[in-house]
């Protein structure tokens, strides 16, 4: 989906923005606290209705201001909107009828955000990376978030039992459920890695020179032993009392980032991770059969001259809408100067028109 307008009203430090929007790539640029992460954070509480940084409303709120408004306008007159407030509960709409769960403004407006917090992906562990997996797996396989809630419920259900101290007996019809819907995840989640290494493997090298590949574990069975998560969640019974919580499954799934001669963890720089991570949203970018909104913070961190117009050149080529923060300072108009862009200059308390 190509957004044409955004409008922001008393979103943090922005107090009121209306602004006509590139179709491919939008250059924000300002100081320190002019409100250049805030732009990207109003456009991703319209793709998933909250922010990245926070989930308290207070905190977004511009001050004195008991609610926010963000809207925007695509290119064939579809409408999203989004209104916060301390007061009231949140109202979404698409279109001018109100949305029911954030799942149907992800479905609407599919965005990738990069921020600061996830460039250190390799080093946060496999909650963040999963998000990853299961963000591309929401916009390709469609029958994959039903699949999942029951799973999650399932999973739910057992852990309270655990927290109870019950007896096996009463844990095995969850596990035999569990077992069930986690053997449907794993395929749905194997079929997509597949694609999805693929798609890296010719992504990364337009990018860098690093020789790093994509693996993949389903939550259980590490050894691939031909366990069942049935026969997992059985054995593990007493360390999962212990604990009182379930430790095997498609909820402990991870993708993660292996070197072909090195340790990622140990000789990977906070910059070169920036680039794998890059080239992960990239490559997932072409299994989605819609466009998508890119929203990226402090382009220029962390990175030098070289990989910042390659990554630049791969932008130009890719379908897609494009929002990329930097300070005034650097001297990303220069190297996109021979691909159309819409600059956008932010200034601390500025209202733009």
């Amino acid at each position: 989906m190509i957004l044409s307008e955004l409008q922001i009203a008393s979103l943090r430090n922005i107090d009121s923005l209306r602004l006509s929007l590139h179709p491919h790539l939008n250059i924000i640029s300002g100081d320190n606290g002019s409100g250049k992460t805030t732009f990207l954070e109003g456009l991703y509480l319209l793709s998933s209705g909250h922010s990245f940084r926070t989930r308290e409303i207070s905190s977004l709120l511009r001050h004195g201001q008991d609610a926010l408004t963000v809207f925007a306008k695509t290119d064939d007159e579809q409408r999203i909107s989004i209104q916060k407030s301390t007061q009231v509960p949140t109202i979404a709409r698409l279109n001018g009828e109100a949305c029911s769960s954030s799942s149907e403004l992800a479905a609407f407006l599919p965005s990738q955000v990069f921020y600061q917090d996830i460039f250190q992906f390799i080093d946060a562990g496999p909650t963040v990376r999963r998000s990853l997996l299961d963000w591309g797996l929401f916009h390709v396989k469609h029958e994959y978030l039903a699949l999942w809630k029951d799973y999650r419920r399932a999973l739910k259900q057992r852990n309270a039992l655990l927290k109870q101290r019950a007896k096996p007996a009463l844990l095995t019809p969850w596990n035999i459920q569990m077992d069930q819907l986690a053997d449907k995840l794993d395929v749905m989640r194997a079929a997509y890695m597949t694609d999805l290494i693929r798609e890296f493997q010719t992504v990364l090298p337009k990018l860098s020179d690093l020789d790093c590949s994509l693996q993949y574990y389903k939550g259980w069975d590490r050894k691939q032993e031909g366990k069942t998560l049935a026969d997992v969640l059985n054995a593990s019974y007493d360390s999962d009392l212990q604990r009182q919580f379930t430790h095997y499954g498609p909820h402990q799934a991870d993708l993660s980032i292996v070197g072909s001669h090195f340790k990622v963890k140990q000789f990977l720089s906070r910059g070169q991770q920036k680039i794998v991570l890059f080239a992960l949203k990239f490559a997932q970018a072409v299994l989605l059969d819609k466009s998508c909104c890119y929203l990226i913070d402090d382009m220029c961190s962390e990175l030098d001259a070289i990989h910042i117009s390659r990554v630049m050149n791969h932008i130009a080529k890719m379908p897609g809408q494009f929002f990329i923060t930097i300070r005034k300072e650097d001297d990303l108009f220069a190297i996109a100067d021979s691909v159309p862009f819409t600059s956008i200059v932010l200034e601390r308390g500025q209202s733009v028109q």
